[in-house]
């Protein structure tokens, strides 16, 4: 039995779903294939131990998506017509560091906010970031306007950068990791922890090179645009979109795993289920999947020895993570005080030698229980759980590949699981066994057998870096979506701009668009 569209998106999560909806408002016949039996990929929430408690499986609090014009314009109209939500974070910090002697540095949205927490440590420091946040103000306008388009060749962006004193500046941090830049702006160890901890969220050692241009991105977007979770749980944006395609004519197929790309004179034409059901594309095929599976859809041949070897060699990240969702009878309490209560993520760290120690381990597989991010998304939104009850996201960061092998994560998850539980425990005083009404544990080998596509349990699909990034994501002969195989595009976290919740898959919608001579902006403006 054959099925036909005229697109067809292989992979529900919300970027196969962003691309799918902007198509189907553009007019075309849209079909999005998933394998199991909800969308969302990442951005899912589900009831994962206890009734009445909806978790966040990965993605969790939502930054970049934020200056995205389909959030900032709401231009698929998921706020407008189709229930999507967001709690902005605007009066309570939007992060706050948390050290091993209850001290603490908290981010806001609001600058001067930021600027006092971080004069308690160093007035200095706090002038510098003031500066600094200020002075990286117009590079964020830069790097965004291309983060959610097809992006620019990456040697032009660079000979561009390469022309005045700011944009030369950033070239260096792209070249250079994080902690670097901090060092170069701060000298209070507290302050350069705090900010190290924050940048590594999207996945990256702060030690890392190449990982500069992220300190230079996630500190001026954190007070241009803030942090939001939205009601529901982070699911909520991945049903929004489902809707959207649905009411602009399209069909997702659930329950619908892929096996095979379908070709004809060349050209991929289709997806082949497991069922045995044949989809026919007959524009395009556009693959929201880590490129890793890519060849293995395909035929022997269809792909050169070069670009093999590119896909053999995308580097995975360093360290993924370690997930636990605990239903709570109370939101926890911290010592620290109502500051890092009210904080949208509370992030554990260590004093700075000791969190670059941590972040070295991961490098030579050694387990960690130290520094989780917590989420306790019910002091926002308090749909997510039973009347008075509380929701915990910790997110504690962990290597894939331990001595004895992945696999060895069965025999010590539990260990692991207490052990970072009992660090969240040294900070609180409410977080025993009484208050704790349900707990659901994701290792990184979890997380993997999960998700397909989250190769070494990574939802960001590969390392983040300059290597890897703009149109060098996954590598710079598949950095434009397009893959060499007629009919055949790239989506979502293994293509630009990264993983996360950021909505991206618009520049692969806007690309698919010119391929077939419909203009974007037109199509908007209806």
């Amino acid at each position: 039995m054959t099925k036909s569209h005229d697109i067809v998106v292989a992979g529900g999560g919300h970027n196969g779903l962003t691309a799918a909806a902007y198509l189907a408002k553009a007019g075309l016949d849209v079909a999005v294939v998933e394998k199991k039996s909800y969308v969302g990929g990442g951005a899912i929430t589900l009831e994962t131990n206890v009734k009445g408690f909806m978790h966040d499986v990965a993605s969790a609090a939502h930054i970049f998506i934020q200056a995205n014009p389909l959030i900032r314009n709401d231009e698929l109209e998921l706020i407008s017509k189709y229930g999507l939500k967001y709690y902005n974070i605007e009066d309570s910090p939007s992060v706050s560091v948390l050290f091993p002697d209850d001290s603490y540095i908290s981010l806001y949205k609001n600058l001067d906010k930021t600027c006092e927490s971080i004069a308690k440590f160093s007035t200095k420091d706090a002038e510098a970031y003031r500066r600094f946040a200020k002075w990286a103000q117009p590079l964020l306008g830069m790097l965004m306007q291309g983060f959610f388009t097809p992006p620019a060749p990456l040697g032009g962006l660079f000979a561009q950068l390469d022309q005045e004193g700011q944009g030369r500046d950033l070239l260096r941090a792209m070249q250079m990791s994080s902690l670097d830049i901090i060092d170069d702006w701060f000298e209070n160890d507290c302050v350069k922890a705090t900010l190290a901890r924050f940048v590594s969220e999207i996945i990256v050692s702060p030690d890392d090179i190449g990982t500069g241009v992220f300190f230079f991105i996630m500190v001026p977007l954190l007070h241009t645009f803030g942090m939001a979770i939205p009601e529901g749980g982070s699911g909520a944006i991945s049903v929004a979109l489902k809707k959207c395609i649905e009411a602009n004519g399209g069909t997702v197929y659930v329950d619908s795993p892929v096996t095979r790309f379908q070709k004809s004179g060349g050209r991929v034409v289709g997806v082949e289920l497991q069922s045995g059901e044949t989809i026919s594309a007959k524009r395009a095929v556009l693959a929201n999947l880590n490129i890793k599976q890519i060849p293995h859809l395909l035929d022997d041949g269809d792909f050169d020895d070069d670009f093999l070897r590119r896909v053999k060699g995308v580097k995975q990240s360093v360290f993924s993570g370690f997930n636990q969702n605990v239903s709570l009878n109370e939101a926890p309490l911290y010592k620290a005080g109502e500051e890092v209560n009210r904080s949208c993520l509370v992030e554990l760290a260590g004093f700075l030698q000791d969190m670059r120690q941590t972040f070295d381990g991961f490098k030579y597989g050694k387990t960690d229980g130290s520094m989780p991010c917590c989420i306790t998304a019910t002091r926002f939104d308090p749909t997510r759980a039973p009347a008075g009850k509380h929701t915990l996201y910790m997110f504690q960061y962990n290597p894939f590949e331990i001595e004895g092998g992945a696999e060895r994560w069965n025999d010590i998850r539990d260990e692991v699981a207490l052990t970072t539980l009992n660090t969240l425990r040294e900070r609180t005083t409410n977080m025993g066994d009484d208050n704790i009404v349900g707990n659901t544990i994701w290792s990184p080998l979890d997380l993997r057998n999960f998700n397909d596509a989250w190769i070494g349990g990574d939802p960001l699909h590969m390392r983040n870096m300059i290597a890897q990034f703009f149109s060098h994501r996954p590598f710079s002969e598949a950095g434009y979506y397009k893959l060499p195989v007629e009919g055949l595009y790239l989506c979502g976290p293994s293509s630009h701009p990264g993983g996360g919740v950021t909505g991206g898959a618009r520049g692969a919608a806007m690309l698919v668009m010119e391929d077939l001579n419909l203009d974007f902006d037109s199509i908007m403006e209806k």
